[in-house]
C-alpha cells in the first residue's frame, strides 16, 4: 500500500461555522522554521459543477520554532465536505525561505466537520449513521457511490483515498497494530473521506486506547475505534476512543450485557462473506432491524438508544 508517507504539509480547520471558516497551513519541518508559507485556497470545486470558485489567500502567522511555519486562510460562506457534497478546495502554497521560493505544494483538501454528540455521530450539523460495506481487496468505490454506502478496508492506497474525495466515499480504514503509527495517521487524515479509523480486533483495546489518545493532535475530525467481540460482554472501559465496533458473526446478536449501550457510540458490524457493495446497503438495513428486535426482547416499547452504525462484509 502505497499509504504510510505522510503528507508534506498539514491542513487544519480551525474555528468554523456557517458563514466563516479558518483554515491553517503548516509546514511540519522544523528545519524550515524561518520561512514564510503563502499562496492561495481555491473553490469549492466538486466533480463537474460549474459554480465559480473564489479565492483566498493564505498570510504567513508568527510561529514557534519547534513547529516550522504556518499560515491562515479565511473562506467566508465555506462549503464543508460531505459524502453527498464532496466540496474540495485547492491549496497553492510556496514555501520561501530568505524571500525566495524554494518548495511547492500544491493539493486538493476538504473542509470536514465531524464528531460525536452523546452516543451519534454528527457530521456538518447533522446527525450521521454510517452504512458500509466490509470487504476483504481493494474498495469498489463506483459501486459504493452508487449504492450509497460507504467502505471498511485494510487495502487502501493513497490513490482510493484521493478518488473517494472526489466522488463523495465515506472510508472506515482498518488499522492493524502495525498501523499504529504517526505517519499513517497522518497520511489518513489530510483525506476528508477517510471518516472513521477502526483498530483491528488483533491486540488489546489498550493499545488502540493509547494509540488513540497520542494520536489527538494530528487526527483532525477523523475519529478513531476498536473492534471487540459482540459475543462477549462489554469491556470495562474504552479509554481515548471515539467510538466502539461491536462485530458479530454471520446471523449473530451481540451478548445480552451490551443492551445497557455504553458512553461511546456503538457501531454493530455483521460478517457475511455473501454481501457486496450493491447488497450492503439491504443488509444493513436487516442488521439495524435484528439488533432493534433484539433490543426490544428485554421488554419495553421503545429502544433505550440507537446505533451508531452498521457495517456489513468479511475479509
Amino acid at each position: 500500500m502505497s499509504i504510510a508517507r505522510p503528507p508534506e504539509i498539514a491542513i487544519t480547520l480551525g474555528p468554523c461555522d456557517e458563514m466563516r471558516a479558518e483554515v491553517f497551513v503548516r509546514f511540519p519541518d522544523v528545519s524550515a522554521a524561518g520561512g514564510r508559507l503563502v499562496g492561495t485556497l481555491v473553490g469549492p470545486r466538486r466533480g463537474r459543477d460549474t459554480t465559480l470558485p473564489t479565492t483566498s489567500r493564505l498570510v504567513p502567522l508568527p510561529a514557534a520554532p519547534a513547529v516550522g511555519p504556518v499560515s491562515r486562510g479565511i473562506l467566508t460562506e465555506p462549503a464543508f465536505w460531505t459524502p453527498d457534497l464532496p466540496n474540495l478546495y485547492r491549496v497553492e502554497v510556496d514555501l520561501e525561505i530568505g524571500g525566495l521560493s524554494t518548495r511547492r505544494f500544491d493539493t486538493l483538501v476538504g473542509m470536514r466537520r465531524l464528531g460525536v454528540r452523546g452516543r451519534s455521530f454528527w457530521l456538518d450539523g447533522r446527525r450521521w449513521v454510517p452504512r458500509a460495506v466490509v470487504t476483504a481487496g481493494r474498495p469498489d468505490l463506483p459501486a459504493s457511490k452508487a449504492a450509497a454506502v460507504g467502505v471498511v478496508a485494510a487495502a487502501v492506497t493513497a490513490a482510493d483515498l484521493a478518488a473517494a474525495d472526489e466522488t463523495g466515499v465515506a472510508m472506515l480504514p482498518l488499522l492493524g497494530q502495525d498501523d499504529l503509527t504517526t505517519n499513517r495517521l497522518a497520511a489518513l487524515a489530510i483525506h476528508p473521506a477517510a471518516m472513521l479509523a477502526i483498530v483491528a480486533a488483533d491486540g488489546p483495546a489498550s493499545r488502540a486506547a493509547e494509540f488513540a489518545d497520542a494520536a489527538k493532535a494530528i487526527k483532525g475530525t477523523m475519529l478513531i475505534g476498536c473492534e471487540v467481540d459482540g459475543g462477549q460482554p462489554p469491556p470495562e472501559t474504552v479509554p481515548g476512543l471515539d467510538f466502539v465496533v461491536v462485530t458479530l458473526p454471520v446471523g449473530g446478536l451481540p451478548h445480552a450485557a451490551w443492551r445497557s449501550g455504553g458512553a461511546t457510540p456503538l457501531v454493530a458490524r455483521r460478517h457475511d462473506p455473501a454481501v457486496t457493495p450493491a447488497t450492503a446497503r439491504a443488509a444493513c438495513d436487516s442488521l439495524q432491524r435484528d439488533l432493534a428486535a433484539w433490543g426490544l426482547a428485554a421488554g419495553g416499547d421503545r429502544l433505550a438508544w440507537d446505533w451508531a452504525g452498521y457495517l456489513v462484509g468479511s475479509r
